[in-house]
């Protein structure tokens, strides 16, 4: 979200840090530069969270945590992010509900209902949870899951028997489009008329309404150059999405392009994409070449017309 707000007005963007007693500082002071919205809530008997990825040679991703997780709660925020416009959630569909009606109950009566965006968890992501999922998305505007999510929740896959190969089968259109098919017909949103962002690794994005659909590729600055690390693309997407939500008077279909660009920093080096700086013009860049990412938003346009 950060690449598109450049400093000063990236104090829109309302940071919670959780951290705990081994909290590196070298993390903390590599976040203040960005001139963030940021909170620090210090936890001095308990480590930070820590997980583990484990990637396969086909991109799939096994994630676990190692330590106790550190819940971020509605009343343990500031007065000022429960006003947000857009409030991102990646949790269970049971959690999401508990977190809408906290969110709600908390926040300014006089504001108009926030954009909710649900990214429902990996490990909550089973047939069994469907029915809950179908309850929870009738609280949201936009539901966000990737392929192997949309594949585990719609059943298409045996948990009790899988590996890492089976999920590849779902990026293919004829997928893609069967399993938006079957979210869509059930209601998104308090109206009925929410959207769903099927993200798709290497094959972009399915952006659909009852009304309307898109497929969006994924975006890579140089195709010829390797991509380095996938780790945090999506959440990059999640990211991108928002303020694309936000800078396009909630276009969904627009924001999704902001979310493909926002990915395609973080699959440039291991690690967050970094600020490398100002060009002569005093606009910030992100990378060594085309750093801006006006400039990659106005080439995947160009690539999805040709």
């Amino acid at each position: 979200m950060r690449i598109w707000y450049p400093s000063p007005e990236s104090q829109k963007i309302a940071f919670v840090i959780q951290a705990g007693n081994d909290f590196p500082p070298s993390i903390f002071q590599a976040l203040l530069p960005l001139n963030l919205n940021l909170t620090l809530a210090v936890h001095s008997t308990r480590p930070s969270v820590h997980g583990l990825n484990v990637l396969t040679s086909n991109g799939h991703r096994e994630f676990s945590y190692i330590t106790p997780s550190i819940r971020t709660e509605p009343r343990d925020l500031p007065s000022s992010y429960l006003e947000c416009n857009v409030i991102h959630l990646l949790c269970s569909p049971t959690r999401a509900m508990l977190q809408i009606s906290e969110i709600l109950r908390l926040r300014d009566k006089q504001l108009p209902r926030p954009i909710f965006v649900w990214e429902p968890s990996p490990r909550s992501s089973k047939r069994i949870n469907w029915d809950s999922l179908l309850e929870a998305m009738q609280l949201v505007d936009i539901i966000l899951p990737n392929h192997e999510e949309a594949a585990a929740l719609l059943g298409l896959v045996d948990e009790d028997n899988k590996d890492s190969n089976v999920y590849e089968k779902f990026l293919t259109k004829d997928m893609l489009n069967s399993m938006v098919d079957e979210f869509i017909s059930h209601p998104i949103g308090i109206h009925g008329d929410g959207c769903i962002i099927l993200r798709a690794a290497y094959a972009g994005c399915l952006v659909a309404t009852k009304q309307e659909r898109r497929h969006i590729p994924a975006y890579h600055e140089n195709p010829s150059q390797l991509i380095v690390d996938v780790t945090g693309a999506g959440n990059s997407f999640c990211g991108g999405v928002a303020a694309g939500l936000l800078k396009t008077n909630f276009d969904v279909f627009e924001a999704a392009l902001y979310g493909t660009v926002s990915a395609s920093y973080t699959i440039e080096q291991l690690g967050v994409p970094k600020l490398k700086g100002l060009n002569d013009t005093g606009k910030e860049l992100w990378s060594d070449e085309d750093g801006m990412p006006e400039v990659r938003l106005a080439k995947l346009r160009q690539r999805i017309r040709e």
